[in-house]
């Protein structure tokens, strides 16, 4: 605001100007966000399936990680078990000669499937290590409705690390 040479009290400003936007200012930009929006609404729903997976891909080995520190901290051994029906996955515990089922059953995310055509299990010793006995990591595939994939590979050593793939 600007002062007013007679008086010194603030006022309009200049020439009767006075502070704000007009409502041609306002259309203009309201139109140049309808634009905008136009544009990005198309290219945000392609990039979603794409989110979901990389989002999914992280839950599974934030999972494993949390599996592994559970089997080394409890001295047992425990496994993630993906149903490829429900799109679910199931944590079991070893104990008594048998696997047996924690009661934590958790879904991926909707739009988001296991490749493979049966039920895998990827887990953990005691000691941190994989519970495979063979020397080739063990792997599951997770996919979007896009085709795109990413692999979860759990290698002999318990290390867990994720891979691009496809479908």
């Amino acid at each position: 605001m600007m002062r007013h040479a007679e008086n010194g009290k603030l006022g309009p400003g200049r020439f009767g100007q006075q502070d704000g936007f007009t409502l041609a200012e306002i259309l203009v930009v309201l139109i140049i966000i309808g634009i905008l929006s136009a544009i990005a609404i198309p290219n945000w729903s392609t990039l979603l399936p794409t989110y979901a997976l990389n989002g999914a891909a992280r839950q599974v080995q934030s999972e494993l990680h949390r599996l592994k520190s559970r089997a080394v901290s409890e001295n047992a051994a425990f496994r993630l078990v993906f149903s490829t029906s429900s799109y679910t996955y199931t944590i079991e515990k070893y104990s008594g000669g048998s696997w047996t089922a924690t009661g934590e059953n958790k879904p991926l995310p909707n739009g988001i499937t296991l490749s493979s055509t049966s039920d895998t299990e990827l887990g953990f010793t005691s000691r941190g290590i994989s519970s495979d006995s063979t020397d080739t990591p063990k792997t599951v595939k997770l996919c979007n409705n896009k085709g795109a994939g990413k692999n979860i590979v759990l290698s002999n050593t318990g290390r867990v690390r994720i891979e691009n793939g496809t479908c």
